[in-house]
């Protein structure tokens, strides 16, 4: 059976895409190159259902995280049914996805996203364990390109404009365009609405991160198996959990899961 017929992620893309026009594409982003900020939402993670977005600028009509006043943005974004394999990371990498088809492949293209694991594995990082389909899809998108797009991680919920319109629109996404029941969520409060991590997960999250850093204190840095940038996570993470306001982001929070895995502490 052939995958991207498997896939609720790349069906959502494509229903998006009907939408978007190839000569207003070209028209709106100028010829110097794309900038995207790409986002994920799942209601539920796993099981969703979950919503992704992309918003596309011209490079020219941005500086920084901040649109132009005149700038006139490609806004798209999709649902993704509940299902046992819908999850947040699935819905961030549907949203890079439709970056890369709406951006035109002889476009320079730099991607934002608050995804540390989208951003990892597409920069070859992390390798490419789970959802080999979607995987698939970013390497066959990525070969049209005639240059790679570059990423850049951006904190989520950090008071940047064009990132909170595309968690907005994710979050639109996820609840399928219903404008009222988004809110009704965002003024919930479910953990999943406000990356919230209820107190256990994180006195466990906590935990587990103390485990870690003791390990990797104890290693040699010139002669040991921990990658540089697993040390500098580990000792960020060890940091912001000092303090009582800091809520891990999912992508945090399984990345420290994969590492208790991997390390075996």
């Amino acid at each position: 059976m052939n995958l991207v017929d498997e896939s609720l992620e790349w069906r959502s893309v494509l229903d998006a895409l009907r939408n978007v026009y190839v000569d207003k594409a070209r028209a709106a982003l100028g010829t110097k190159g794309v900038v995207a900020f790409t986002d994920g939402a799942c209601i539920k993670n796993p099981g969703g259902p979950a919503g992704w977005s992309a918003i596309l600028l011209a490079a020219d009509d941005i500086t920084g995280y901040i649109a132009h006043e005149n700038a006139t943005p490609i806004e798209s974004y999709g649902h993704i049914p509940q299902s046992a394999t819908t999850t947040n990371n699935r819905a961030e990498i549907a949203a890079v996805l439709a970056a890369l088809c709406i951006a035109p492949p002889d476009f320079p293209l730099k991607i934002y996203s608050d995804s540390e694991y989208t951003i990892k594995v597409a920069q070859g990082t992390y390798q490419m364990k789970a959802n080999p389909d979607l995987w698939s899809l970013y390497r066959m998108l990525l070969n049209r390109r005639k240059v790679p797009p570059v990423f850049e991680w951006v904190r989520g919920h950090a008071g940047h404009d064009l990132n909170e319109r595309a968690d907005e629109l994710a979050g639109l996404g996820a609840w399928n365009g219903d404008m009222n029941a988004y809110h009704k969520w965002q003024a919930s409060n479910t953990p999943e609405a406000h990356n919230v991590v209820p107190a256990a997960d994180l006195y466990a999250l906590r935990q587990q991160v103390q485990k870690l850093k003791a390990l990797f204190d104890s290693l040699d840095p010139n002669n040991s198996r921990v990658s540089p940038q697993e040390r500098q996570f580990i000792e960020d993470m060890a940091k912001r959990l000092q303090k009582n306001n800091f809520s891990p982001t999912p992508k945090q929070s399984n990345w420290v899961k994969g590492l208790v895995a991997k390390y075996k502490v």
